[in-house]
């Protein structure tokens, strides 16, 4: 007799938000199957997963897309939870190998190609008025040195800041032999804006049109953009503005949305991570459980509407185990 325990596999359970996942997971009474690229002893979480699989990495595509169909058919894994970008990608592309097999607790084809093209995003927002967009610089704008120092350099599909660069007013001709270089495509340049990031937490049943918004300001970052400290707020313009850009972009799941906050308080879009946000602990911590209703989403169980949500300062610390 075949158990009635559902299984998820959740990929790249070294990142940050792999422990609140797992976490949640197990909570509800799902069996949970852990993936990273690297072996068991580097990752502490592969010691809280009921199975851990160390997989091929994203770049071998058609092995790492393979080893995981392999899992999933071989477990009988009912969803599968990425927790990257790069894996996002390649998932979306390879969507046709997990039918029969395996939900992928993504949104749909077009939502990923729109929200991982920063520029395109960026273009839909603004022509629809629904945020502030920071205008990008086109190639005549810089080859006619129409534009203004400081300059940001980033990747139209970047993940976690790789790539991306700032270029101050005494680094001119720096800019523009690296603008050389990627030219044909592929970066998107707009003027600096200092301020804090704000990360928004979504959640979105698409059936339903349901949604909910949480937001934190990051007072302290790494370098790839993951939140050390933080300042869980509500704000109902915010929250409101969130809810409309997941209906336009038409996302299902959690997500999240990053937002430049200046001094003032005003606030630009930047970019919309169709995945967990490595910060997602802090939105469960105050009150809301994204991770729980993400899956609500995928089995069609509907979300639930938040009750309190607690206003507060959060810092992460890291933590040492032996693993082997």
């Amino acid at each position: 007799m075949e158990s009635s325990v559902k299984k998820i596999l959740v990929t790249a359970i070294g990142s940050m938000s792999a422990d609140i996942v797992i976490k949640i997971l197990h909570r509800n009474g799902y069996y949970v199957i852990g993936t990273d690229i690297y072996p068991k002893e580097w990752v502490v979480d592969a010691g809280n997963v009921d199975e851990f699989y160390n997989v091929p990495t994203v770049n071998e595509e058609e092995r790492y897309v393979n080893r995981l169909t392999e899992i999933c058919a071989e477990k009988k894994v009912d969803f599968v939870i990425p927790l990257t970008d790069a894996e996002i990608d390649v998932l979306n592309e390879n969507r046709e190998k997990f039918e029969n097999i395996s939900v992928l607790c993504l949104s749909d084809y077009k939502t990923i190609h729109i929200c991982r093209d920063k520029s395109r995003t960026a273009d839909i927002l603004g022509k629809r008025r629904l945020c502030r967009v920071i205008p990008g610089y086109s190639n005549e704008d810089i080859e006619n040195q129409k534009i203004s120092f400081p300059v940001v350099a980033k990747p139209v599909d970047g993940r976690s800041s790789q790539g991306f660069r700032i270029f101050r007013t005494n680094e001119e001709e720096e800019f523009y032999r690296f603008y050389e270089r990627v030219s044909d495509g592929g970066y998107l340049f707009q003027p600096y804006i200092a301020g804090n990031v704000v990360t928004v937490d979504i959640v979105r049943d698409r059936k339903a049109n349901r949604c909910v918004a949480l937001a934190r300001r990051e007072l302290l970052r790494t370098l790839n953009g993951a939140g050390l400290s933080v300042q869980v707020f509500r704000d109902a313009v915010l929250e409101k503005s969130c809810i409309d850009i997941a209906e336009e972009l038409d996302i299902t799941g959690c997500v999240n949305f990053e937002f430049i906050e200046t001094e003032d308080k005003t606030r630009y879009f930047l970019e919309c991570n169709p995945r967990f946000s490595g910060g997602v602990e802090f939105s469960v911590m105050s009150g809301y459980d994204f991770v729980t209703n993400h899956l609500r989403c995928f089995e069609n169980r509907g979300i639930e509407a938040p009750e309190e949500i607690r206003e507060h300062y959060i810092a992460r610390k890291y933590e040492e185990y032996i693993t082997g």
